[in-house]
C-alpha cells in the first residue's frame, strides 16, 4: 500500500530520546516503542500471551520450520505461518529476532519548541535539568516536538489488513487513555489524532481479529508478573482552572526557556512528586503513613506505587537504588494543557494501573481509583471537575462495540 498520512497535533511536547538520552529530534522509535508499551497491556487485557523481549524465553522467528515449509512445497504464506507459530501477537505486529515489524513509521513535519518546567521548589531545578537535558545540564538550548506533526504510516506488505488494523487500534489506545513517546510520567506526548480514512477502522473488528490471532501464535511461556495490563487500569481527566495553577506561572519558577505561547503546565513533577505546600502526591501518601525504603535493595508500598528513588540522602552517605530494584511508576500525570490560549481552564489526564503487590493498601483497582480522585481533590480543592473515568474493562467494552 501507498504511504497515509498521520496527523497528530501535540497537546503536550513529545519526547522520544536521542544522544545522552535527551530529545534531539523525533525518534520513531520512540514512538513505535510506546506504541508497543500500550499494545502489550491491551493484548494482556484479552487474555493473551506476551512475552518479555529481554529475557531468555522472548519470541522467535522459526527460521528452520519456514524452511522446511518451503522446501516441501508450502507457499509463501504458508511457509511465513509455520515460522510464526512462536511469536506472541505483540512480537508478530512490532518484530523480534528474525522478524521485522509490520509497518512503518516515518516522521515528515516535526515543529519543536523550547524545553521547560515549572516548579515550586527551587533545589529540584538543577535536578530537572541534569536528567532532561544531558551530562551538559543545558536546557536553555534544548527543543521537544510540539505542534502539528505529520507521520507516513506504511505496511510491510504482509498480513496488511491486520497490520493496519492492529497499529491503529494501539494508537488509538494509546492517544486516548494516556500518551505516545517516553517519559510518560513526567507528562509528555499526549496528542489528539486526525488519521486517514484507511485506518479509520471499527475497533470492535480489530479486537475479534486479535483474538484469532491468539489461536494461530504463541500462547504460553515464562509468566511475566507485571501490572501493565488493561484490566487493571483506570484512566482519569479533569478539568481545572486555570487559577489552580498560579504557583506555576511566576518567573522564578521556570526552568529552561519557557516559550511564552505554551498552552499547557510542564508541573509534573511537583505534581507527582512534591512541591511547597500541598503540590506532591508522594508527599501527600508519606504524610497519610505510607513507607518509602531507605535500603537500596528493597521497595516498600510507595516505591511500587509511585517507583523508587534513585538517589537520595547527603554526598558523603549517599545512596542509589540497586538496579535490579527499579520498577516503572504505576500513576501517571499528563502535564495540564489547554487546546486554546482563551481557554479558561485546562485538562488534566491522570492515568494509573493496579497490581496485587499493592493489595496491603489497595486491595483492588477501585482502591486505585478512590485514592487517585482524593489526591486530585485535595490538591485542588472544588478548582478541578471529573469529566470521566473509565476502567480498561470499560475501555475494552467500548472498542468491541465500535463498528466503524
Amino acid at each position: 500500500m501507498s504511504e497515509l498520512t498521520i496527523s497528530l497535533k501535540t497537546l503536550t511536547p513529545l519526547w522520544t530520546g536521542g544522544v545522552d538520552q535527551t530529545c534531539d529530534r523525533l525518534h520513531e522509535t520512540g514512538l513505535i516503542g510506546s506504541l508497543r508499551w500500550w499494545y502489550e497491556a491491551l493484548v494482556r487485557g484479552l487474555g493473551g500471551y506476551v512475552c518479555d523481549p529481554t529475557s531468555d524465553d522472548q519470541c522467535r522467528f522459526d527460521s528452520k520450520a519456514y524452511a522446511a515449509a518451503k522446501s516441501s512445497g508450502s507457499s509463501i504464506a504458508d511457509a511465513i505461518r509455520e515460522g510464526t507459530r512462536g511469536l506472541c501477537a505483540v512480537c508478530y505486529l512490532f518484530g523480534c529476532t528474525g522478524w521485522a515489524r509490520l509497518f512503518r513509521l516515518r516522521a515528515e513535519d516535526v515543529p519543536t519548541t523550547n524545553l521547560h518546567f515549572c516548579t515550586t521548589l527551587a533545589m529540584s531545578k538543577s535536578w530537572l535539568a541534569r536528567v532532561f537535558a544531558g551530562s551538559s545540564q543545558g536546557i536553555g538550548s534544548v527543543r521537544v516536538p510540539y505542534g502539528d506533526i505529520k507521520l507516513a504510516f506504511s505496511t510491510r506488505g504482509h498480513d496488511e489488513p491486520s497490520s493496519r488494523g492492529q497499529f491503529a487500534l494501539a494508537l488509538r489506545l494509546a492517544a486516548e487513555y494516556g500518551g505516545v513517546g517516553a517519559r510518560l510520567q513526567h507528562g509528555f506526548g499526549q496528542v489528539s489524532l486526525q488519521l486517514p480514512s484507511e485506518l479509520r477502522i471499527g475497533l470492535g473488528g480489530e479486537i475479534k481479529r486479535l483474538h484469532e490471532q491468539f489461536a494461530k501464535l504463541r500462547s504460553s511461556g515464562a509468566d511475566i508478573d507485571t501490572p501493565f495490563n488493561l484490566q487493571n487500569f483506570v484512566g482519569l481527566t479533569y478539568s481545572v482552572a486555570a487559577t489552580a495553577f498560579i504557583d506555576f506561572a511566576r518567573p522564578n519558577s521556570v526552568v529552561g526557556t519557557n516559550p511564552g505561547s505554551a498552552n499547557y503546565v510542564p508541573c509534573v513533577f511537583d505534581l507527582r512528586y512534591k512541591g511547597v505546600g500541598k503540590w506532591g502526591m508522594r508527599q501527600w501518601l508519606k504524610q497519610h503513613g505510607w513507607r518509602e525504603s531507605d535500603d537500596p535493595e528493597k521497595l516498600e508500598e510507595l516505591d511500587r506505587l509511585l517507583g523508587p528513588r534513585s538517589q537520595w540522602g547527603p554526598k558523603e552517605r549517599e545512596k542509589k537504588i540497586d538496579e535490579r530494584r527499579r520498577t516503572a511508576s504505576r500513576v501517571f500525570f499528563g502535564m495540564p494543557y489547554r487546546e486554546r490560549a482563551s481557554d479558561s481552564h485546562y485538562t488534566l489526564r491522570m492515568w494509573a494501573f493496579w497490581h496485587h503487590d499493592l493489595a496491603s493498601r489497595l486491595p483492588n483497582l477501585q482502591a486505585l481509583t478512590d485514592l487517585c480522585q482524593e489526591y486530585v481533590g485535595y490538591v485542588f480543592d472544588k478548582a478541578a471537575k471529573v469529566q470521566s473515568v473509565a476502567s480498561g474493562r470499560e475501555i475494552l467494552s467500548k472498542f468491541k462495540d465500535e463498528t466503524q
